[in-house]
């Protein structure tokens, strides 16, 4: 059953989502596949609902998926420690909708784009994206007294 997908900014029609597909789970080369995937999913769907600094709550797209039948299915796609995922209802048209979306956003090509943010269970500061095509991941080490760190973790949360 083919499927459209389009970003939605309604936020009140998908209320008991949970994880479905995780995009890049199992993978050797993880670093690099999560930078890849964003921009993908950047390059299919513009701009979040929202966008942070905080690596355990990175970014949330609603997406509205109609089958050829017309029938509406809600999804989200978003990304937190574990990495970005497709939620939604804990039912079969929405595992097969959300499969078919993981599908379709693999097969984009990705824009570029550059992020920076922060994981506090590192804790460390990632700067990832795409140049020239060519994703990227670096990560360090977050260097910060006690105070700088509680600051930004309060900034960020």
């Amino acid at each position: 059953m083919p499927y459209t997908f389009q970003s939605v900014k309604d936020t009140e029609k998908l209320t008991d989502s949970s994880k479905l597909y995780n995009f890049i789970e199992g993978f050797a080369d993880y670093k690099n596949q999560f930078s890849l995937i964003y921009g993908k999913i950047k390059a299919l769907f513009g701009q979040p609902i929202y966008e942070t600094e905080n690596l355990g709550n990175l970014f949330l797209y609603r997406i509205l998926t109609t089958s050829d039948e017309g029938e509406e299915i809600h999804l989200e796609i978003y990304c937190t420690g574990s990495g970005p995922a497709v939620g939604g209802m804990q039912d079969e048209k929405s595992r097969k909708a959300a499969k078919a979306l993981v599908d379709y956003v693999w097969q984009a090509e990705p824009v570029n784009y550059t992020h920076k943010a922060y994981y506090f269970d590192g804790p460390t500061v990632l700067e990832f994206g795409i140049k020239n095509g060519s994703p990227y991941y670096n990560e360090t080490e977050l260097r910060l007294s006690e105070k700088e760190f509680t600051e930004l973790y309060t900034h960020l949360s």
